[in-house]
C-alpha cells in the first residue's frame, strides 16, 4: 500500500469527519439553504482557482459534462429533492441516518453484482466492508429507531445511499484510461466540476428557505464556511476522487467507515461525551474491518506514478 494513497485516505476520513463541528459554527448564522449554496460556491471559486494555477482545462465534450451533470445529481441533488418531497425526512432518528450513510459501500458492491462485476472485487475487501457496516450497527444500535426503519423516511435515506454509490461508480469509469473505455479525467478535473455544477444545483434549491431570512457572517461563521467550502467540498473532495481513481469506488468507499469514529472521538474531546461500552467496541470493530478491506492483494505491485499494477498471473481487477 503506498504511502500517498493512506495519507489521502486519513485526510479525507478526518476532515469528512469532523465537518459536524464546522457546521454547527455555520449554522449560527445560516440556515441550510444558506449553508448548501455559500459551502459550494466557495468550492467552487477555489477549486478554479488551482485549476487556473495548474493549468489544466476543464472538459469541453457535452456528453463528458452530461455524466458529471448526472453524478452531481445523484450525489447532490437527489437527496435534497427527495427530502423536499418527503415531510418526516428531516425528523429521521439519526443511528438510522448514519447507519445508512455507512451502507454506502455495500450499495457500491451490490450494483457491482448487477452489473456482473463483484467477481473483480477481491473477498478481503468485501469481508472488511461487511465487518466495518457491523460495527457501525453496534456503534450506533439502531434498533432503536423502531417504526422509523418501516417510514418514508428510512426509504429516502436508502435511495440516497444508492444514490451516492452509483454516482462513485460513474466517477471511477470517468477516471478509467481511454484504453479501458473512460475518459481519463485527473481528480482535480472532476472535483472541480462537480462543485462548479454543485453551485447551480444549490442555486435551484436557494428559493427553499434560503431567504427566508438573511445571512449573518460573523468572523467564525465565515472561517467554518472557508474550513468546509475550501476544503471538504474542494481539496479534500478531489483526494477522494484521487482514492476512486486509484483504488477503485468499492476500496475507496470504506472512507466512509472513518467518519463515524473521528466523529465519535471528536465529540469526545470537544463537547465532553462519555462513550460507552458499546461506542468503543463498535468503533473497534470498524477499524478492524477498515483494516482488513484495505489489506493490499498478494501479486500487485506498486506503480511508480499511478495506481497498482497486477503481477503477470493475476486476472485484471477493477476494484483496488
Amino acid at each position: 500500500m503506498r504511502f500517498g494513497s493512506m495519507a489521502r485516505f486519513g485526510v479525507v476520513g478526518l476532515m469528512w469527519g469532523i465537518s459536524y463541528f464546522w457546521i454547527k459554527v455555520v449554522f449560527q448564522g445560516l440556515n441550510s439553504a444558506q449553508f448548501s449554496f455559500f459551502r459550494i460556491l466557495v468550492g467552487a471559486v477555489a477549486m478554479l482557482g488551482v485549476l487556473l494555477v495548474s493549468g489544466t482545462r476543464l472538459p469541453r465534450q457535452p456528453a463528458v459534462w452530461g455524466r458529471l451533470v448526472f453524478i452531481a445529481f445523484l450525489a447532490n441533488a437527489l437527496p435534497v429533492l427527495l427530502v423536499e418531497l418527503v415531510d418526516d425526512a428531516l425528523g429521521a432518528d439519526t443511528g438510522m441516518v448514519s447507519v445508512f450513510n455507512a451502507s454506502v459501500p455495500l450499495c457500491v458492491v451490490a450494483l457491482c453484482l448487477v452489473r456482473r462485476r463483484a467477481g473483480r472485487i477481491p473477498a478481503t475487501l468485501v469481508t472488511g466492508l461487511l465487518v466495518g457496516f457491523a460495527g457501525v450497527l453496534v456503534l450506533y444500535a439502531p434498533w432503536n429507531a423502531g417504526a422509523q426503519w418501516l417510514s418514508a423516511a428510512a426509504a429516502v435515506n436508502a435511495v440516497a445511499a444508492l444514490a451516492y454509490g452509483w454516482s462513485m461508480l460513474l466517477m471511477e469509469k470517468l477516471m478509467k484510461p481511454a484504453a479501458e473505455d473512460g475518459q481519463d479525467m485527473p481528480p482535480l478535473v472532476l472535483a472541480t466540476s462537480q462543485a462548479v455544477i454543485g453551485v447551480g444545483w444549490a442555486a435551484i434549491n436557494l428559493p427553499n428557505g434560503g431567504f427566508d431570512r438573511a445571512p449573518q457572517f460573523s468572523a467564525a461563521v465565515i472561517g467554518a464556511l472557508l474550513v468546509l467550502g475550501i476544503l471538504n467540498t474542494g481539496l479534500v473532495y478531489m483526494c477522494f476522487a484521487q482514492l476512486i481513481r486509484d483504488e477503485g469506488a468499492a476500496k475507496a468507499s470504506s472512507v466512509l467507515y472513518v467518519v463515524p469514529v473521528v466523529l465519535t472521538l471528536g465529540m469526545v474531546v470537544m463537547e465532553n461525551h462519555q462513550p460507552t461500552g458499546r461506542e468503543v467496541l463498535g468503533m473497534a470493530i470498524i477499524l478492524a474491518g477498515v483494516v482488513l478491506a484495505r489489506i493490499p492483494r498478494r501479486g500487485a505491485v506498486p506503480a511508480a506514478d499511478g495506481p497498482l499494477v497486477q503481477s503477470a498471473a493475476e486476472p485484471t481487477s477493477a476494484a483496488r
